[in-house]
């Protein structure tokens, strides 16, 4: 059985890992973004804004649509990775509290 002390350093890298996450996130959002940007020139007024122009499917390019789902994508990965992190970090937590 492990102790306190590995657990919260175990804790500690799966923090590591989420925040790694984010970095990576970040870039991969800050490159397709860019890429939409040459497809896109309302990206330039907010990303909100475009979303929300996409949504309502109103004079959009094939090509601005494919850069959304990929976006969209990306997001949904990257979130799914840090939620399953947090659950492990949520399960050592409880471990903890049972020592």
């Amino acid at each position: 059985m492990p102790t306190k002390e590995e657990i919260d350093s175990q804790i500690m890298d799966l923090w590591d890992e989420i925040f790694d996450l984010e970095d990576k996130s970040k870039k991969e959002l800050n490159n397709k973004y860019a890429e939409w940007r040459e497809v896109e020139p309302r990206l330039d007024e907010g990303v909100d804004e475009l979303v929300i122009h996409i949504e309502a499917m109103t004079g959009i390019s094939d090509e601005s649509m494919l850069i959304y789902r990929e976006v969209k994508g990306i997001k949904i990965r990257y979130k799914q990775q840090k939620d399953e992190i947090q659950a492990r970090i949520d399960e050592l937590n409880k471990e903890k509290e049972r020592m």
